[in-house]
């Protein structure tokens, strides 16, 4: 079920290694930067950044259920093949990144839930279309870190 595009996507991911640098944002996001990974640890591990990733995975599974009920039946199966991609393309990398530099594991947690849930956006593009997973991918193949959310609705990118 997974396409060749998505799968090419990760595996081509320079996963976090352009944190700390200056970033050129391509996405639908205004952007504030964090200054080291201790604030961008702060700001992952908070309840509001926590509550908007929740919501926006929430949307997509709220609007298959109520609008295209055959195609939902497939997301358990379309997020086991997406597990599956992430043991390949993601964990590894994003494993060993963290033990390298001795951070905390929340940064792997997070990376897992938002590349599974950009995943499952890519899945189901045609249903609906991709708004805020997908636009996280952006940041991760950039090389950075998409770690929160400010009061003044901006992404906060490490």
């Amino acid at each position: 079920m997974m396409d060749e595009e998505m799968m090419d996507r990760l595996k081509n991911i320079a996963w976090l290694a352009n944190c700390g640098k200056p970033l050129d944002n391509d996405t639908s996001f205004t952007i504030v930067q964090a200054i080291n990974w201790e604030q961008a640890v702060e700001h992952c591990q908070s309840d509001y950044w926590e509550a908007i990733t929740l919501e926006a995975g929430n949307e997509l599974t709220e609007f298959l259920c109520i609008n295209f009920r055959d195609k939902y039946q497939q997301w358990n199966k379309v997020l086991k093949e997406g597990k599956a991609l992430m043991d390949i393309c993601v964990i590894p990398e994003i494993t060993a990144y963290v033990h390298q530099r001795e951070l905390p594991s929340i940064i792997l947690d997070c990376v897992k839930w938002d590349v599974l849930h950009a995943i499952m956006e890519y899945y189901y593009r045609n249903e609906k279309e991709p708004a805020f997973f997908l636009e996280l991918l952006k940041i991760y193949e950039s090389g950075h870190f998409p770690c929160g959310w400010s009061d003044k609705d901006n992404l906060i990118v490490y």
